[in-house]
């Protein structure tokens, strides 16, 4: 023996007021963290009930009315006092609304000295199913670079103060992205390592990516080592030259004592000549780089190669 099917009846525990389910497909939306009731509509009799989730039955479903937190496809079926069971009810799909905010801060690729401009781009990227509002994205930069401004008009509402950038979006619907390029210099040589964070009014469900730290080399000046031990303990091991990415043209050769050539380098040294097939004793280096306004200039000093 079959028993009619149930109509569910939804509402939310938020608020007070009532939501009805409308034509098929029977779709009932909450924000993230909320809850909501399904309930047999027709209590009358000596039922009992099995809610399902997804075509799986719940283990505390067992009432009229089940709360609901969990998204998918809900129905139910009642059972007589004879333990005869009704046909699964039409459905309701619960989807659960949440925006997750995704931040990432990047710098310019390219290598720069201290006084030098260059860019920060600050991303959104909504990868939520539902809009996200009041959204603000804090930067705070540190004391070794200062700002210069923005390139091009960016989205909503940017104020800066001191070294806080504030950057605030009205809205960000699922799946859109917004991108803020900001100009800045550093002071100083050095790492310079800056973070940018994001929220919104809307829970986020995943907040590992509400922030993003960049970390970039401030190159500076060239400074070439005197000694070089090229046996193997990771030291000093290779004339490394600090500094050079900042000239990306740029050449080095290498001359014994009676003036032979016996390295040059073939393009933008790699920073890898450690002596080999050489005997010990001083040699001569030819360094030349072309600076930012096209002028070549030319360094000559010396190298001592020690080998032990």
């Amino acid at each position: 023996m079959k028993l009619n099917r149930y109509i569910l009846l939804a509402f939310f525990v938020l608020h007070v007021n009532l939501v009805f389910a409308q034509a098929k497909p029977n779709v009932v939306r909450i924000p993230l963290g909320s809850s909501v009731k399904f309930a047999v509509g027709d209590q009358a009799g000596s039922y009992s009930f099995q809610w399902y989730r997804d075509g799986k039955p719940m283990p505390n479903g067992t009432e009229a009315v089940y709360v609901a937190s969990v998204a998918g496809l809900y129905q139910v079926v009642s059972i007589n006092e004879s333990g005869c069971k009704s046909d699964l009810s039409d459905g309701f799909l619960l989807i659960i609304e949440y925006a997750d905010l995704e931040v990432r801060k990047v710098s310019e690729a390219r290598y720069v000295g201290p006084g030098e401009t260059f860019e920060y781009q600050i991303s959104i990227h909504n990868n939520g199913n539902s809009n996200a509002t009041g959204i603000e994205v804090i930067d705070r930069l540190p004391g070794n670079l200062k700002y210069l401004g923005v390139t091009g008009e960016p989205a909503g509402t940017l104020n800066v103060v001191g070294q806080d950038i504030s950057w605030k979006i009205p809205a960000l619907a699922n799946n859109e992205k917004m991108v803020l390029s900001i100009k800045t210099t550093a002071i100083k040589a050095g790492r310079v390592t800056n973070t940018a964070n994001v929220t919104a009014v809307e829970p986020d469900p995943n907040l590992a990516n509400n922030s993003s730290t960049d970390v970039k080399e401030i190159i500076g000046k060239v400074a070439v080592p005197n000694v070089i031990t090229p046996n193997g303990d990771g030291k000093n091991d290779v004339l490394y030259i600090d500094g050079l990415e900042i000239y990306p043209e740029h050449s080095l050769s290498i001359f014994n004592r009676w003036g032979s050539e016996v390295y040059r380098s073939k393009g933008p040294y790699k920073n890898d000549w450690n002596g080999n097939g050489l005997n010990e004793g001083t040699y001569y280096y030819l360094l030349k780089v072309k600076e930012k306004d096209g002028k070549e200039r030319s360094t000559i000093s010396w190298i001592t190669l020690i080998k032990d």
